[in-house]
């Protein structure tokens, strides 16, 4: 099968792009989850400063030859979008994966993604909705649909620059991509829990303004669910609702 980026190889290598500071709790998350994928062939790429010695501690204990770490200068500073192309350069796949160190990111999320790629021939996919879910209030709601950031999958040729910016950056990428007819959505909510957890890059009136609005909340089992997926570590054992 062909694809307008050029042949698609049988379970091609996906680099997952991981940029991460100072909160290695949920990093250990985002680590266990890439560990769980059923696709086989895939790096992860982690990317952190080198005035945080808590994360490089913590990578420098995983024996993994495919989570490979990278840490960066703090001077200059570099912003978000910088750092995404900094683990692109550094990555060795054919694709490439978002990969949120604050996120949950289900088992299937990899192999469903390539295989609706696969099937659109199209060189790129996103989630079309994802679980959202609130550490603040302990509230789970089902996102409204659009083409989410955090979810993308792409060829590397695909994929454009980042831009240097500090936050935003992965909207314009994906705005590009919507211009140039490149994406095919997945609508397949259960494979990502999207927090917020008070750190996050947007600030609570991103939260409260643009995402909350627009979301459904879920039933009270179904939030005993998230939750449940998000306490265990990766979420082994649990799938998201």
């Amino acid at each position: 099968m062909t694809s307008s980026s050029g042949p698609i190889l049988n379970d091609p290598l996906i680099s997952c792009l991981c940029v991460t500071r100072n909160r290695v709790p949920m990093l250990k998350r985002a680590v266990s989850c890439f560990q769980n994928q059923t696709y086989p062939n895939r790096e992860l790429v982690v990317i952190y400063e080198a005035d945080d010695p808590e994360t490089r501690e913590y990578l420098a204990s995983i024996d993994s030859p495919i989570i490979r770490p990278l840490e960066v200068r703090t001077s200059p500073k570099l912003a978000l979008g910088a750092l995404r192309n900094i683990s692109i350069e550094f990555s060795r796949g054919h694709y490439l994966a978002q990969w949120d160190d604050d996120d949950w990111h289900g088992p299937e999320r990899l192999a469903e993604q390539m295989t609706a790629i696969q099937q659109s021939e199209r060189p790129v996919c996103v989630l079309m909705r994802w679980i959202i879910f609130d550490e603040l209030t302990k509230m789970a709601y089902l996102s409204a649909t659009r083409a989410w950031e955090g979810s993308i999958l792409a060829a590397r040729e695909a994929l454009p620059k980042y831009p240097e910016l500090s936050k935003g950056e992965d909207t314009v990428v994906i705005e590009r991509l919507l211009s140039e007819r490149k994406l095919t959505g997945l609508d397949k909510s259960h494979l990502y829990i999207y927090t917020y957890h008070g750190s996050n890059t947007w600030e609570r009136s991103h939260w409260e303004q643009k995402i909350l609005p627009y979301s459904q909340p879920l039933s009270i089992e179904s939030q005993m669910q998230v939750q449940r997926v998000l306490e265990i570590e990766g979420g082994q054992g649990e799938s998201a609702p």
